[in-house]
């Protein structure tokens, strides 16, 4: 058997689809602005270091407010300890009363039994609980910053923490109610500490505020937002003037402050929150998913007043919520200081512009950050017009190439995404509601306690449906399924879009954006798509990463499925975004990642079989494209034997389309004794071709088809 001789490297030719060089690195720029997107949203998520004690007098210290966090937690204090609860009233009037001012205690009757509305909120409540609370009364303090202006700005926390309950029982009436093991250090020393220690800063300034200020800290919040409900039911005239209420509460014991709560029409609230601070933590998604949940505090009464309200807490960590660990010992100094932060300089913003600012608005505001101190927001009419022009344009790219797509490829790649990532969140729920019945975390549906096996089952399920997702793409994409992979997922982000707008319009930014950036990706030529990724890449991570914090600590105690599906959503849109700006596709893919048709000579079917001689240029033209050989579309065989090995390039003269080079091909022959031997005689074809026909040295011979073939020797066996 005879060889063909090894074709020099620089005579071979190159896998279709394959790059060499820096091309293949092109997806290194996007990569890179991912990694600028998490800092981006690291930078917003951290709280700030936390100033020490001897820090200027005009400024907030996480420290000083530490002593009034130690003092009003240094036990529990619910409702139902009536001495421990006392003990917590006397310590906070007696801080005011050290800062020079003159608090007054609102005592009213937890519930009027006179009042129908409040005999009602009594009797809804269940037994165990009606009978300890039937005579007990709330004690809201409260103090007056007088301004030159009747404007007031009402700064606004409770100080009771929160009592336990022991659900096992399957009837409400049989729950069992106690004082609890909270301190309330969080929820809400967080709170009292904050107003407290920024009304000190404030009257350092040692000049008279321009508006006013109330200061309202709030009894018996835990038991049903009866303080609140109070100061409307008595005092009603005194919040005539109030035109912002600013209430912080804590849902966990570290992270940001975030603002999660606003008022309805805030486009010129959120102006003044985010021009007045400096770190601000907030999104339009958060008062969006919050008004859908059942959860409440203080604001829950003033908001259907008609107040215009911010709401500002943490919830970090929020196993700790309600919990004996919601101690002193387990404060987080650096969230307490981004508290501080915040309300001083709101405050501040407050109580010394002259005009004040104008929180009358008849629309409201999408915002998210994007570095630290700086917030994207824009109208809500521009929010819609967005979201509705990212839907339609969707459906509209997806339409115009829908000719070139394969349609149930696109249809599986729907469905296939989505049952993955359904899986994986279901998977994860499941976990969570085996853990809490095995008696390894606390209850999904009242989760009290620490719970080490949440991040732990958070982290699998999204590796698990991240990791199917993009085995699934990748495997697509190097198949050359890429436009089908594409137009899919641009429909599920549009379809995700649209659905958004109407439920959560202030969410619905979310996944705009990230069809919008999937979409300038995928119109973008060839040659400009590895820059286009690399904003497109940078804004998916920078929209989603904060989104995903706030709603695993948020969700992941009772909805962990929630959680782990949002946080494969945006797993396929980043994944074609970087594979789009340069991530090599198979050799054998049938056609380019951009979904451009095939050349109209192409031969009818699907695979890598499907043409031989692919459309190129002119030889010797920039970008003259190599012909495709048997050898290339069936690599195996040269590596078997089968063919004799790679052929040479055709001659310079002549169109490369138009000829092969005579391969060599191993044959079982009789002539030598069934051993291997080679086919050897050169046999050429060519179209007609005016640059051929000058060029052959043999007679042609015409046939009716049309073609010419050279004349050639009777081929041979050479053993």
């Amino acid at each position: 058997m005879s060889t063909a001789a090894e074709t020099p490297p620089s005579s071979r030719t190159e896998a279709p689809g394959r790059k060499s060089g820096f091309a293949r690195l092109a997806w290194l720029p996007a990569l890179v602005a991912v990694v600028l997107a998490l800092i981006a949203a690291a930078s917003v998520l951290l709280p700030p270091a936390p100033a020490p004690a001897d820090a200027p007098v005009t400024e907030f210290s996480a420290e000083r407010a530490k002593t009034v966090i130690d003092t009003l937690a240094d036990e529990p204090h619910s409702v139902l300890d009536r001495e421990a609860h006392d003990r917590a009233r006397d310590d906070v009037v007696a801080m005011f009363t050290d800062l020079g001012y003159e608090p007054q205690v609102h005592t009213h009757p937890m519930y009027n039994m006179d009042d129908p509305v409040s005999r009602k909120e009594f009797e809804a409540k269940p037994p165990g609980l009606r009978e300890p609370l039937k005579d007990l009364q709330s004690e809201s303090v409260v103090v007056e910053v007088p301004g030159k202006s009747e404007r007031t700005m009402a700064l606004m926390a409770h100080y009771d923490s929160a009592f336990s309950v022991d659900t096992s029982a399957k009837n409400p009436d049989d729950w069992t109610f106690t004082p609890g093991e909270s301190h309330g250090a969080a929820d809400d020393g967080y709170g009292v500490a904050t107003i407290i220690e920024t009304l000190r800063a404030l009257k350092a300034e040692g000049r008279q505020p321009e508006n006013s200020l109330r200061i309202v800290i709030t009894d018996a919040e835990e038991v049903g937002l009866i303080g609140a409900y109070n100061e409307l039911a008595y005092h009603r005239a005194e919040y005539d003037d109030v035109e912002l209420i600013l209430n912080l509460e804590a849902r966990g014991m570290s992270g940001p402050a975030l603002m999660f709560e606003t008022s309805s029409k805030n486009a010129s609230l959120i102006d003044f929150f985010l021009g007045s601070t400096g770190r601000p933590a907030t999104a339009s998604l958060m008062p969006a998913v919050y008004q859908k949940m059942p959860n409440g505090t203080d604001m829950s009464v003033f908001l259907p007043e008609g107040f215009t309200v911010l709401n500002i807490a943490a919830i970090g960590e929020g196993d700790h919520y309600h919990d004996r660990t919601d101690a002193p010992d387990y404060v987080s100094l650096p969230t307490v200081q981004h508290y501080g932060d915040q309300v001083l300089e709101l405050t501040r913003a407050w109580a010394f512009d002259p005009g004040g600012p104008d929180l009358k608005a008849d629309a409201d505001a999408y915002f998210f950050p994007l570095w630290r101190g700086l917030t994207v927001r824009y109208p809500q009419a521009v929010g819609l017009a967005l979201g509705a022009a990212a839907v339609i344009a969707a459906l509209v790219a997806v339409g115009l190439r829908a000719r070139t797509l394969r349609w149930k490829q696109v249809l599986g790649t729907v469905w296939g995404l989505t049952w993955r990532t359904v899986m994986a969140a279901a998977l994860a729920w499941g976990a969570q509601l085996a853990a809490a019945a095995l008696g390894w975390a606390p209850p999904a549906l009242y989760p009290i306690g620490p719970n080490p096996l949440r991040s732990w089952i958070f982290a699998a399920g999204m590796l698990l449906g991240a990791g199917l997702v993009l085995r699934m793409l990748i495997k697509h994409w190097r198949a050359g399924s890429g436009p089908e992979a594409m137009a899919a997922v641009l429909l599920l982000l549009a379809l995700a879009s649209a659905a958004l707008l109407v439920v959560f319009p202030g969410a619905s930014y979310v996944m705009v954006l990230t069809t919008l950036a999937l979409m300038a990706v995928w119109l973008t030529p060839a040659r400009g798509r590895a820059w286009t990724a690399v904003p497109a890449a940078f804004l998916i991570v920078v929209v989603f990463a904060p989104v995903l914090w706030f709603m695993h600590e948020a969700l992941s105690l009772t909805a962990m499925w929630a959680t782990v599906f949002m946080a494969i959503t945006p797993v396929a849109p980043l994944t074609l975004v970087l594979m789009s700006a340069g991530w090599p596709q198979d050799g054998q893919a049938p056609r380019a990642a951009d979904g451009d048709r095939e050349p109209s000579g192409a031969a009818p079917g699907r695979g890598p079989h499907r043409r031989l001689l692919p459309r190129t240029r002119r030889p010797g033209s920039p970008g003259a494209a190599r012909p495709r050989y048997l050898s290339q579309v069936l690599p195996s065989a040269g590596r078997h034997g089968l063919l004799g090995g790679p052929h040479p390039r055709p001659p310079a003269t002549g169109d490369p389309r138009l000829a092969f080079t005579a391969p060599s091909i191993a044959v079982l022959a009789s002539a030598c004794d069934g051993r291997p031997g080679t086919w050897a005689g050169p046999a050429t074809a060519s179209r007609r071709s005016p640059s051929t026909a000058a060029s052959r040295t043999s007679r042609p011979s015409t046939r009716p088809s049309g073609r010419t073939f050279g004349r050639t020797p009777r081929p041979s066996v050479v053993c």
